[in-house]
């Protein structure tokens, strides 16, 4: 099943490229860490394709995707939603989904977390050979940096966000940029949590002069250290547990990481012994309106020249 889906999306991003032409865009995750950073190509499992384009070219794009047949699959909810999603999501014609981002991280509360240029992403972008044919994605450094970013905010509590990131540093030749990367997005905490993870765990070759170079408070260096004695990732049975909780409100400060863990804990604490939310009912497909509502929003982002979008 991965190998024919990895197959049908190399086709759905050749078709893609076809389609939006010479709007600059660039693929990453799902596909390039199944070509490339797994012991055999295709067999990493994903279940759908990840594009980003820059804010200014989303309607654009979108009107293009449109025209060649693609279909939008948003619900009326997602693309009303006042904080803006990072992401709208499309079928292609055979089938494929694909998730068509505007910024990498796709909820507006930990998008505000960071900032990650979409417009320097795609300046840096880099061709790689995806099945039969020649896509664009991310360039080295970006891909690792992003892998732990995503990892981390996903609990990079599984052995596949490890083997990713482990599988694409083998591609980085300087790792002081990536630190420095890392720390131009804000991220250098979550970077530097997921490198210690896969080390390890797998052995992940990691200068050692990279911890330094992220510059990781002792204090939240020491809390990573200990969550992974008290529950490592390869010990994990379930999809919850103190690594996934930790790794997900780690921060660039001590102070930063103590909040975000109260925050997180409150949050979870309020949660119990409620009872599931009731069925909302039926969910409405989103039409032009919609649409034009989000496109609307995302270019008012963009207008404003928030950091994560520039």
């Amino acid at each position: 099943r991965a190998i024919t889906l990895h197959l049908h999306a190399c086709e759905a991003l050749a078709e893609l490229s076809e389609v939006l032409g010479d709007i600059a865009w660039v693929t990453f995750k799902g596909p390039v860490f199944s070509e490339y950073a797994h012991p055999v190509a295709g067999l990493r499992s994903y279940n759908d394709v990840d594009v980003l384009v820059a804010p200014t070219d989303l309607r654009e794009a979108t009107d293009r995707l449109a025209g060649a047949g693609w279909q939008l699959a948003d619900f009326q909810d997602m693309l009303r939603n006042p904080d803006v999603p990072g992401e709208m999501h499309w079928t292609s014609p055979r089938g494929v989904m694909v998730d068509l981002h505007w910024a990498m991280v796709n909820m507006a509360s930990r998008r505000r977390m960071f900032t990650v240029s979409s417009a320097d992403l795609l300046r840096r972008r880099r061709p790689v050979r995806l099945g039969d044919h020649e896509i664009w994605t991310l360039d080295p450094i970006d891909t690792v940096v992003h892998a732990c970013l995503h990892a981390a905010l996903s609990g990079a509590n599984k052995l596949v966000y490890l083997l990713d990131v482990d599988g694409v540093s083998r591609r980085v030749d300087d790792w002081h940029e990536v630190a420095l990367r890392a720390r131009s997005w804000g991220a250098q905490a979550q970077v530097a949590l997921v490198l210690g993870r896969s080390r390890a765990v797998l052995g992940t070759t990691v200068p050692a002069a990279v911890e330094q170079d992220l510059a990781v408070p002792t204090s939240v260096r020491w809390l990573m250290r200990a969550t992974d004695r008290l529950a490592p990732v390869q010990a994990g049975r379930s999809s919850t547990g103190a690594n996934k909780f930790v790794a997900r409100a780690v921060q660039p400060t001590g102070w930063g990481t103590a909040g975000a863990l109260w925050g997180h804990g409150w949050r979870w604490a309020g949660g119990l012994g409620q009872s599931a939310p009731a069925a909302a009912g039926p969910r409405s497909a989103a039409d032009a309106e919609a649409l034009e509502v989000y496109l609307a929003a995302v270019e008012a982002a963009a207008k404003r020249g928030d950091s994560p979008v520039r």
